[in-house]
Order: C-alpha cells, then structure tokens, then sequence
C-alpha cells in the first residue's frame, strides 16, 4: 500500500550548514494495516510521515502509495492524489469560525462538491466519531477529544485509502488517548483503512498498533510486528520506550549483586522468563519444582496484554543441586518461552537470604 525507497531529506540551514533529517529509509505498509512509527523529540518521524504524502517533497527516494510514484508527480497531480491521504495533527488544526459540520465539510467544498452531496457524506462522519449532537457547535465549545474527532472526520470526508497520524494523542489525556485509540481501530476495521501514526508514547503503539518502526537520528534501527519488538527488542532505544510500560529492570534486590555468566560453587540462577499467548497460562513453574526437584523463588511477576495477547514476565531465582539447574534451564529453553539468563549469584548474595 504505502513502500518508501531510499528516502532521503537534507535541509539546507541558513548558514549554509545541512540537516540531514532522513537518513536511506525503506519502509513497506501493508493495506489495512496499522503501521507506527515511534521516536524521540528530533529523531525524524514527523519528517518522515510528512514525506509520505509529500508536504515534505523528499531529497532522494521514492514514495509510492497504491501503486502511484508520488515523487514523480507535479503539484497538480499531488494535490489530487493527496484526496485518497488523509492526515490528522497533534494540535487539531481546525477552523475557529466553523461550527464542527462545516469543518467536516470543508475539504468537499473545496473541491466543489454540492451541498445535497456534502451532507450524504457529512452525516455518517458526524456517527461514526460520536458527534451527531455536536453538530453546531464551535471548536471553543469542544473538549481536546471532541476536537480530535472532528479532525478524524475532516480526515475522513474525502473517503481516502490512507490515513496519517502526526502526534495525533499527544495534547490529550491518557483516558481521552484511549477513547482516540479505540475510535481509530474502530475505523480500520469498519472501513479496512490503512493507518500510519506517529508517537513518542509506547503505550500508543502496544494499544493499537499491528507493525511499528523505531527511528532513531533520521534512521530506522529497528521493526517488525509489535509483539515481536516487545518481547524481543534488539536496540537500547526500543528496550528504553518499553521500559515505561513494562518494567524489565533487574529487580532491587539484586541491585548491589555481581552476577557470574557460569555457574559458581553453591550457586543459584536468576532467570526472566517471558511468556507470551497461552503459555501465560501455563504452570511452568510449579511444572519446574516438581519435575527437576529444585526451588523457585519469584522475585517479580507480572502480567499484560499487547492488543488481546497475554503477555507476562517473572524474576525468578532457582536453587537446587547443579546438576538439576541446569536440566531445569534446558527444559525452560525447549519451551514456547522466552528466557534471558540474568546470571548465577553466590547462594548468601541469594534473594532467598
């Protein structure tokens, strides 16, 4: 649906020094998918976003959207194309001096379209965002969320095939984020639209998001389906977003503990295990004890979902005879698990002690 080539974008300073903001990135989004892109302040992604439905006219690469080369276009062939792009910002951009019926309306009217036409078109979006009783209102009448869903109608009204989001929940609150969320699913699957947002919240992406992308200094350093990046992220930029919604520090209380990548005489091991899907159910550690006679001292748990998969991690600590510990992490490893072996810890620096 979407493929960017090689996008490059160099601004010139007007000290004659460059920025290179994109940096050679390829990036494919699949028809009806929902496609994130996260990143830090400064990192590219509104650029890049931006480069997609070329109000930023790349420096290199190309840009093909349904088939079409936009990069091949002049201006008057983008701005028709542009119709089957619609594209919702952090800050709403709405008309002061419209009520929400005619902000909605506004891009037909600029392309001409009759009034009978505009409101067959109109009064759907005004449903499907929740805001048939606001019709005549005022954006000053509006909450930040209302705000928002009008934005997403306005988006809507030229029936494209793509939709962008620039910071679209940034300027809400985390109930009114999910609110957002919850409606822009709600349109993917109602109207099988292709979805690209972009964020600097990992919440976003865990709650609505099929792929994400990682951009970090004008480059992609990391993506894949977002289940995959959460439980085995590659890069320190993408563990750092995790992080503020799932916690994979090592515990407290081991903070002072030196771990040893072998196992030591009378030594216990410190695993985290990941379970994902029906393994979360599972009683693996109750399965460990029993089978391998060894103890297993939790030392953190806890679980989540990412979209409708369960996923949970625990600290564990597993004490026992050598022998049995280690047949122990080979059974853990033969399973549909994730397993991260922290280290071996001298029994008295133990958590059990």
């Amino acid at each position: 649906m979407i493929k960017l080539s090689q996008i490059e974008k160099v601004y010139k300073g007007k000290n004659g020094n460059s920025v290179h903001a994109i940096k050679g990135i390829d990036l494919e989004v699949k028809r009806g998918e929902i496609f994130g892109v996260i990143g830090k302040s400064g990192a590219g992604k509104s650029t890049l976003i931006r480069c997609m439905n070329m109000l930023e006219r790349p420096t290199g690469g190309q840009v093909i959207v349904d088939g079409q080369d936009l990069t091949a276009m002049n201006d008057s062939q983008l701005r028709e194309v542009r119709k089957q792009i619609g594209m919702i910002f952090q800050h709403f951009n709405l008309l002061s001096s419209r009520t929400v019926y005619e902000n909605i309306a506004f891009p037909l009217e600029l392309v001409g379209k009759s009034k009978p036409e505009i409101e067959q078109a109109v009064l759907p979006l005004l449903d499907l965002v929740g805001l048939t009783d606001k019709r005549d209102q005022y954006p000053s009448q509006l909450s930040g969320g209302q705000k928002q869903r009008v934005g997403i109608a306005r988006a809507l009204a030229s029936n494209p095939k793509v939709l962008l989001c620039d910071e679209a929940t940034s300027a809400l609150d985390p109930q009114t984020t999910k609110s957002i969320l919850d409606l822009l699913k709600d349109i993917n699957r109602k109207l099988q639209l292709t979805i690209v947002l972009i964020t600097h919240e990992m919440q976003v992406i865990k709650e609505i998001c099929d792929q994400v992308a990682v951009i970090e200094n004008g480059l992609i350093i990391e993506q894949g389906p977002v289940l995959e990046l959460f439980t085995k992220p590659q890069s320190n930029t993408t563990r750092e977003f995790i992080s503020a919604i799932i916690n994979h520090d090592i515990p407290a209380i081991f903070a002072d503990t030196e771990f040893s990548a072998v196992p030591l005489p009378d030594s216990t091991l410190v695993l985290r295990i990941s379970f994902i899907g029906h393994s979360a159910e599972e009683p693996v550690i109750a399965g460990l004890i029993r089978r391998f006679n060894v103890d297993a001292n939790i030392i953190y748990g806890n679980v989540d979902h990412i979209q409708n998969t369960p996923y949970g991690t625990l600290v564990i600590e597993v004490s026992g005879e050598q022998q049995k510990i280690q047949e122990a992490l080979e059974y853990l490893q033969a399973r549909n698990l994730g397993i991260e072996v922290i280290g071996y810890v001298a029994r008295h620096d133990s958590a059990a002690h």
